[in-house]
């Protein structure tokens, strides 16, 4: 647990000031195959969005400051408000399963109700705080309420949902880390580990923890994405990344290290849907200290980077990917994302920039990855940009609360139907074995259809050495990262 509160407030006002109050549609900027289809932002009142996650035609939205909107997703012209889960707390990674709502704290608090105040000093640096899971129910989805919670050391900035049906359980990977103050049950040499929560389906209400496996030598991991059917997860650990074995879901054991000199934030993950590889998004000085992209796209600041982990005892880098348009500003680097579920064997990724907007890559050939279409909403920070279902939903940190997006692009013929999702959670695809669901036999065509820009991408090897002074930038970026880029991170 640490005592953050103002420190991340802070910063979230600073970015706040660095948008404007309204966005103007038409000035956006977009490839000829990428539209804007629906907007809500709950007449003005809906910003700051962080995480999102699926269940049929209804989805939860995440709010930074806490709790979340539970959203009818029916009519994409025009998403309905169901109800407003308003829980202070920072973060609010989000997750569904049916009726439950998981919500991540990342503050310190008195007491785990929506009604507790922030902890004092004292309190935090003696370990007398709550911070951690919130367990929601939604089955009134008018009425969102909270019905448990789960203190877990170093809160929770992030969670993963496993499910574990053959025990009649969910299981919830919490990740945290001590960046900034440090308790005694929070710190580098304490918290190099995660926390299983298990959640008894048939009485959710008390859920626990019931193991901290060890991720040494990171502090705690940011993200982590699991992939059932070959019983992986990739865990984006701050320092490095590791692949795990997740045969025993409670028990998870690290199978191997990747560690990268050119990542500065180990920040996301997600698999090929053959499983095959790895996507690792670096979120380049928290966000907060990035210097922006203003490379278009030739250096790998704040990139995606791909892995071959065919074998994931040894993870093999083969390429990288940035986009191509130049963003000068104070927050542009790579954030959340998935990879749309598609029967013909081509790997496509939907992944966030912050005010670079959301791009669509295709790496079916991961050494070489391209950017087949984008949209740059004017005045946005686009937090998170998941494919869900037919289209592109975006969570905005500034002022434009959510977009829905059309990819009007050949890649979509071949797309799954999803019963749900969420995003970190890649559970085996509603299709027969073998399209696309990881039997590894899939051929991979070359991408057919391009937007109007296509992103420059880095070999696996041999990454040009910069000769402007962003180098600088980024250097000292790394170095503030260090105290700020905890607070703003996902």
């Amino acid at each position: 647990m640490r005592y953050r509160a103002g420190l991340g407030i802070a910063l979230v006002m600073v970015l706040a000031l660095t948008f404007p109050a309204t966005a103007d549609h038409t000035a956006d900027e977009h490839s000829p195959n990428m539209s804007l289809v629906g907007s809500f932002d709950d007449e003005g009142e809906y910003s700051s969005g962080s995480d999102i996650a699926f269940w049929g035609d209804r989805a939860v939205f995440g709010t930074l400051e806490g709790g979340f909107r539970l959203v009818d997703l029916s009519n994409l012209t025009s998403p309905k408000l169901i109800s407003h889960f308003d829980c202070p707390g920072s973060q609010s990674d989000v997750s569904i399963w049916n009726d439950l709502v998981f919500v991540s704290v990342d503050t310190a608090y008195f007491g785990p109700e929506c009604t507790s105040g922030v902890a004092s000093i004292d309190q935090f640096l003696v370990g007398n705080v709550w911070e951690g899971i919130r367990v929601v129910s939604i089955a009134d989805p008018r009425k969102p309420k909270m019905i448990g919670t789960v203190d877990t050391e170093c809160g929770s900035h992030t969670h993963t949902l496993v499910p574990d049906l053959e025990r009649d359980r969910l299981l919830l990977y919490v990740q945290s880390y001590p960046l900034t103050n440090h308790a005694v049950d929070c710190n580098p040499m304490s918290h190099q580990k995660i926390s299983v929560v298990e959640v008894p389906l048939k009485a959710p209400a008390q859920a626990k923890v019931i193991g901290t496996p060890s991720v040494a030598p990171s502090i705690g991991c940011h993200d982590v994405t699991i992939f059932p059917q070959r019983k992986l997860a990739v865990a984006a650990c701050i320092s490095e990344s590791q692949l795990w074995d997740i045969s025993d879901p409670a028990n998870p054991v690290v199978l191997s290290h990747i560690q990268n000199p050119l990542i500065n934030i180990h920040h996301s993950s997600a698999f090929s849907w053959d499983g095959n590889t790895v996507v690792l998004g670096d979120e380049l000085g928290g966000a907060a200290v990035s210097p922006g992209c203003m490379s278009g796209g030739t250096l790998p600041f704040g990139a995606l980077w791909f892995y071959d982990v065919s074998d994931p005892s040894a993870p093999s880098q083969v390429g990288s990917f940035v986009v191509p348009r130049d963003r000068v500003e104070v927050v542009c680097t790579a954030h959340n994302f998935n990879v749309i579920p598609l029967t013909d064997g081509r790997d496509v990724l939907v992944s966030a920039w912050y005010t670079g907007g959301t791009t669509v890559i295709d790496f079916s050939d991961p050494a070489n990855p391209e950017e087949i279409a984008y949209y740059v909403p004017e005045g946005a920070n686009s937090w998170s940009s998941y494919f869900y279902n037919g289209y592109i939903y975006s969570n905005d940190l500034g002022s434009r609360g959510i977009d829905v997006y059309k990819l009007d692009d050949a890649v979509t013929k071949s797309r799954v139907s999803l019963p749900r999702m969420n995003p970190q959670s890649q559970e085996r695809l509603p299709i027969a074995s073998g399209a696309g669901g990881g039997s590894g036999g899939t051929s991979k065509p070359k991408p057919t259809v391009r937007g109007t820009k296509t992103g420059r991408a880095l070999p696996g090897t041999g990454v040009p050495g910069p000769s402007w002074p962003g180098l600088a930038l980024v250097s000292l970026a790394a170095g503030l990262a260090f105290g700020l880029r905890r607070s703003l991170s996902r």
